[in-house]
């Protein structure tokens, strides 16, 4: 795989706040191909009786789709959708998965809107890009009840239990004190066996500062020979 290089300042900012990207790389990790299983024990720690996702590939292997779902895992854009299967964008300025999230719990309307350009992704699209733990695809009827579904990613590279924890008892907080009547839909975002990927294997990352923010150049994927 031809090594590759991304502007990943806004991407790796934890979701509770948003503090130097500093602060937040001195825990971050080479991402580590991860076993389902023992993912989801590790999420019931921190939650548990809720259940975390997976993303999936449609082809073993493919280095596109494993890129893909990786920076899918890293990038702190909240993601939310109606659901009749419309994606709803921030209308604010601000860059901070932080702020959005707070604003997507207060004055909702006059902070979120269907997307201008979504790219065709709605939800029915999305979910075809998850699985469950036993690798069986999701059906929208399978999701708890809601007006608004927030997809949200966590993994086990970018930090501690400790932070994830304090960041999901943030989120479940913000829930808590709204009157949006949203379900919080967990999805990992580590690298997974089962994509092809050899068990243990380990996908190099190199950070530098690079003017206003950070760049990441990753190595080679440990693919199964």
């Amino acid at each position: 795989m031809t090594k590759g290089k991304l502007l990943v300042f806004i991407f790796i900012l934890s979701l509770s706040s948003c503090g130097t990207a500093v602060k937040t790389l001195a825990g971050f990790k080479n991402p580590k191909v991860e076993d389902k299983i023992e993912l989801s024990s590790y999420f019931a720690t921190v939650l548990p009786n809720e259940p975390t996702y997976f993303m999936k590939v449609q082809e073993k292997g493919n280095e596109k789709e494993i890129i893909n779902n990786i920076l899918l895992g890293l990038n702190s854009e909240l993601l939310l959708f109606k659901t009749t299967g419309e994606k709803y964008c921030y209308l604010g300025t601000e860059e901070c998965g932080g702020v959005q999230m707070q604003n997507a719990f207060k004055n909702f309307n006059e902070n979120y809107a269907p997307c201008k350009d979504d790219n065709g992704l709605t939800l029915n699209t999305y979910l075809t890009k998850l699985c469950a733990i036993n690798g069986k695809s999701i059906e929208k009827e399978e999701l708890p009840k809601a007006d608004y579904y927030i997809f949200q990613n966590w993994n086990k590279y970018s930090g501690s239990k400790k932070k994830l924890q304090e960041d999901v008892n943030w989120l479940l907080n913000l829930k808590k004190n709204s009157d949006l009547n949203v379900a919080i839909i967990f999805v990992n975002g580590d690298m997974l066996e089962e994509w092809g990927l050899e068990k243990n294997g380990k996908l190099p990352l190199k950070f530098k500062k690079e003017n206003e923010g950070f760049t990441m150049t990753f190595g080679e994927l440990p693919l199964k020979k």
